[in-house]
Parts: C-alpha cells; structure tokens; sequence
C-alpha cells in the first residue's frame, strides 16, 4: 500500500537501518519481530542493533580516512548512549572514546578501550577525574587556564607523564548571520558562543602554550573543539572548520607550535535527523561533511606549510541514533470531542528530548503490528506521567488497538543517558540484537532497585502507617 506504516518506514530507511515487515505486517529488528521481543523482555522496551552500529561506525571512519591524507581516529561519544555494550562493540571497531568526567570514563573502559584513542573532557575537572585519567594513561582536554598547573601537580605527584590537549573556542565571523534548526535561532550566533562555558580563546591559548615548559610531566599534543549539531548546513560546518584551522594557523605564527593532533568534536548529523523536527531527510551525507570539514582544515594548514595532524572527531548520534528502536505497547484508547489520544507504556522519561520545545527531536512512530495497514487515523500519542508527555502530535497510524505497539525509531541517541525516574516509573530494559541472536545489555528498573537509596530519619518514622517493604528497607538501610 502506498499510505501505509510500512511505505513510511520504506521512504525514511537509510543504509545501514536493520528493520524489515514479516508477511504478517510486523515490523523486524535485524529479523527478530518487536512482539517475541516485548513478549520475552517487557514493554516498553529499548532495541539496538548491533549491525547498525558496526556500519556506521565503519562508514565515517572511512568517510574522513578518504577525505585526509594523515591518520584519522573516529572516538565514540560515550554520552550520546552509554551502556557497557555499545563502548565493547565500538572498541571492536577500533574506534576510541570521548568521555566527560568520571562516570563517562569508567564506563568506557567497562566496555573496553585504548587508553592511547580516550579523550577525557570537562570543563571543571576534579583532582580526583585528574588523577583517574592519568592512571589510565588517557589524553586530557584542558578547559581553562589553571588547568596545567593543576594537572602537572596530580602528574608529578603520581611520578607519571599525561597528554594534554587545549580545547579551543572558536567563532567564526560568518556567524554574525547564523540559522539553527535545532534552537530555533537566527541571528548573531557569535556571542553565544563566546560564552559557551568550555574552552579559551586564542590569547589565552597562546599563554598556555608559552608556558608549557613550566610543566615537565604535561605532554602538548595539540588542540580540541566542538561544535555539536546545531545545523544541517554545509556552509555553516565549513565556516566552523576554517575558523577553527585559522586559529591554529595563527598560534602556530606566534608560538611555533604545531599540533600533532586535532580534535574536531562531534554533532554530525544523520540522513535520518530527528533534530531538525521534521521527518524530511537530510540532503546531506556523512561523506559531505567530511569533504567540507576536512578541505576547509587542509586548505589553511597547507597554505601555512604546517603538517597536516593526526585528525580525530567524536560522533556520537551518527554511530548510536538510528541503531536505536523503542517500543511500547498501546495500553488505552481515548476519543473526545474532536480529539483523540493513544496511551503507550512509554513516556517522555525515558525519551526526554522527544517533542521537547528546546532542542527537541522528532522521530518516527510506526505501528509495529500494522505496517501493512493504511494509516486512516490521525492521533495524540501520550505515556502515562503526570505531565503532557505527549510523543507526538497528530500522529498519523492505522486503526490501532490496545495491545498493538509502536515503534519509536532513532531512540539510540540521548534517551538513556538523558532519562529520569518523574512519578517513581522505573525505566525499560534495553536489549541488543544481531542476525536473531538477543542479548539484555540493560536490565530493567524496578521499584526495589529505584527504592534502594531511599532512607527514612529516625524522626520521621513515628507515623502510622500500612505495611511497606519499601518502608521498611529504608528504616532497616538507614540504621546500618
């Protein structure tokens, strides 16, 4: 059928998208059907595909390897999601890993990592990040000024030498006329990034640089920067990247250092981009950016006789977004008026950039168990928290019933690692799956495991109340 769930997913499939229709019309992740999946696992339930991932991860490392002729290093953005089993299946891939703070660092290495291809960020380092960094051997971005002599204290301290990269601001005059599809901005964008908290600007870069013989255990590699995805536009990534190369030419003029390295950062968009709130595909390819991204750097270097760096970047969206598939299951059916509404077991908690006014994303929904179904009805799909919740407005889907499932594609980037526990709702298991092959990758929440921290002060406990085993664990734990 031309109108039905099935031509939706058919006009929106990219390459590397692991989803088929069975010949009873439900929708396949990697050959295995979304109901055997929620019947084994539970609803709602998140689905990566461990397929989808590899090729992406392959194709925008070959994308840049093309496109610059030094060695170039993909580093997963560890962020973007962060289960243990995406970093295992992308250090396979060989690629290394940004990470920002501890926790992000920890996991990384949980999974599986090169300490010689880890980045660690942020903009207010701990000496107890510092100090975990260095016993791993991983490269830091610095983020501010003391930053050197701070880390050159842990450094010496623990007898070890560390990589040290500066993370530069970048603002490049083409963007005293920017447009932002994910802000919703257009304007002046430069002051806006000169007050982006992370980062320095050129003069207190080339101090840092002029200092760095001051600090004997500190190993200057090269600079950082990032943008993130703001925008679709060509135009406006290589107006970045040539900024960016300039600045580098310029401390090079000044101090006579050259990099050894560069790191680009992330916000590569999809074909598939969720961001720019519209299920219009993205005209641009992975392979454009990097034709962009990696003239407008080579140009200004070459043109400065500087040697062209070891190039890294940190995709976090590109490799994770469209390997992710949420379902959940259709729990109730309300119509009023002129409006309807679909109740799903899932909600915004767990995917709290979905239909978000402020750098929201808009995805497709699918009726998993009617993709061969015309799409006759015209719908609100909304979860059950006390808030809006809604997933979508206008929806349009097949005559759905209650126990029918949608599909949420693109869930794999910034739902986990951004979701939240809003009226004590445990969140979902999440599963990988390969060529019919099912692992648990998350487990399931459940409200012993979201209980578990709670404690109850002894002067609050003389109240009466009915029997609770959650009660009385946060009596027991609280007295231990």
């Amino acid at each position: 059928m031309t109108d039905s769930a099935k031509a939706q997913l058919e006009a929106a499939l990219t390459a590397s998208d692991c989803l088929s229709v069975d010949a009873s019309g439900t929708l396949c992740i990697e050959g295995s059907r979304c109901t055997d999946l929620l019947r084994e696992f539970g609803s709602p339930l998140f689905v990566l595909s461990d397929s989808t991932l590899r090729q992406n991860v392959r194709r925008i490392q070959t994308a840049f390897e093309q496109r610059w002729p030094a060695p170039v290093t993909v580093l997963y953005a560890i962020k973007c999601n962060p289960n243990f089993a995406v970093r295992a299946l992308v250090h396979q891939e060989g690629a290394g890993g940004d990470c920002f703070g501890l926790g992000e660092l920890e996991a990384t290495f949980a999974g599986g990592a090169d300490p010689e291809r880890i980045m660690l960020n942020g903009s207010n380092k701990t000496e107890d990040i510092i100090e975990r960094a260095i016993e791993l051997g991983v490269t830091v971005n610095m983020d501010a000024a003391d930053e050197p002599e701070r880390i050159e204290q842990v450094a010496a301290r623990l007898g070890r030498n560390v990589r040290v990269n500066i993370r530069l601001k970048v603002v490049p005059p083409e963007y005293a006329s920017y447009e932002s599809d994910l802000l919703d901005f257009k304007g002046d964008f430069r002051a806006a990034l000169r007050r982006l908290k992370w980062g320095v600007n050129e003069e207190t870069a080339i101090g840092m640089i002029e200092t760095r013989d001051s600090y004997p255990h500190l190993e200057f590699t090269g600079f950082h920067t990032h943008l993130g995805r703001l925008s679709q536009s060509l135009a406006a990534r290589e107006a970045y990247d040539r900024e960016f190369a300039r600045v580098l030419c310029r401390i090079h003029q000044t101090t006579g250092f050259a990099p050894q390295m560069i790191d680009i950062g992330g916000g590569w968009p999809r074909e598939r981009d969720v961001e720019a709130r519209t299920l219009d595909m993205n005209p641009n390819t992975i392979e454009d950016y990097a034709r962009v991204t990696c003239g407008a750097i080579s140009a200004e270097l070459e043109a400065a006789n500087m040697p062209l760096p070891h190039l890294m970047l940190e995709p976090g969206r590109y490799i994770a977004g469209n390997a992710g598939v949420l379902l959940t299951t259709i729990e109730s059916i309300k119509h009023e008026d002129e409006f309807s509404w679909v109740y799903v077991d899932a909600s915004t908690n767990i995917m709290p950039l979905l239909g978000a006014a402020v750098e929201g994303t808009f995805n497709h929904m699918l009726a998993a168990t009617r993709m061969h179904d015309s799409l006759t009805v015209q719908t609100d799909v909304v979860g059950p928290l006390c808030i809006e919740s809604v997933l979508r407005e206008d929806c349009r889907l097949p005559d759905v019933e209650r126990g029918d499932v949608i599909a949420i594609l693109d869930a794999g980037m910034y739902a986990e690692s951004d979701s939240h526990q809003l009226n004590w709702l445990p969140r979902p298991a999440t599963v990988m799956v390969r060529d019919h092959e099912v692992g648990v990758v998350r487990a399931a929440e459940t409200l012993e495991s979201i209980f578990e921290t709670q404690r109850l002060p002894v002067w609050l406990r003389g109240v009466n109340v009915p029997p609770s085993s959650y009660r009385k664990h946060a009596i027991e734990a609280s007295d231990d």
